[in-house]
């Protein structure tokens, strides 16, 4: 159905997996270059595709010169560049501003943490021990200072300038934290 039809939210980190998504799809379906590129545009939000049917090659019937047409639309989309420092700094920002109210909400934001933290390290642009550290900064002040009291009774032998490994921090969450929101739940009743 429509759940599964690719998505694209006109990001460039998410450009890379919208396209092989659509790939898959088409030569699933044994799709020509040409209904490829139309089936693509249908997939677009209305404003990225009427900037996409505007490229030169979305009149050829050449897939591959129309990807990469596409892709000079998104800088960063695919390389070294494609996460920075600065985007899981961000990401760590925001979220500590924002409780965590359930387990939902905790692999929400290890989600997003994961995928640009590991592109990071990956590619040497982060170390281990930063990362882990990053990863507890990211916490709302009162979540993180329950994962730091549970952590300190579990992990006796832990030394104090050390930081907590990601593993760790996520299973003290996950022992912390309702695996629904409260809200739901008092909302639902």
């Amino acid at each position: 159905g429509m759940d599964a039809a690719p998505k694209f939210n006109s990001t460039p980190a998410r450009l890379i997996l919208f396209l092989e998504d659509v790939d898959a799809i088409a030569d699933h379906a044994m799709l020509t270059d040409e209904q490829r590129i139309k089936a693509v545009l249908r997939y677009m939000p209305i404003k990225e595709a009427e900037t996409w049917e505007m490229l030169d090659e979305a009149a050829l019937p050449d897939w591959k010169k129309f990807i990469a047409a596409v892709k000079l639309l998104y800088p960063g989309c695919e390389g070294d560049r494609r996460f920075t420092h600065t985007d899981l700094k961000n990401l760590c920002a925001e979220q500590v501003h924002m409780p965590m109210a359930s387990q939902e909400e905790l692999g929400q934001y290890y989600h997003k943490f994961f995928k640009i933290s590991r592109h990071l390290i990956v590619k040497k642009k982060l170390a281990d021990l930063e990362c882990n550290r990053l990863f507890l900064d990211g916490f709302h002040i009162t979540t993180k200072t329950a994962i730091m009291q549970w952590l300190e009774i579990k992990l006796t032998d832990h030394h104090p300038d050390d930081p907590y490994n990601i593993k760790e921090v996520y299973n003290a969450a996950i022992f912390l934290l309702p695996s629904t929101s409260l809200l739901e739940t008092c909302s639902e009743g």
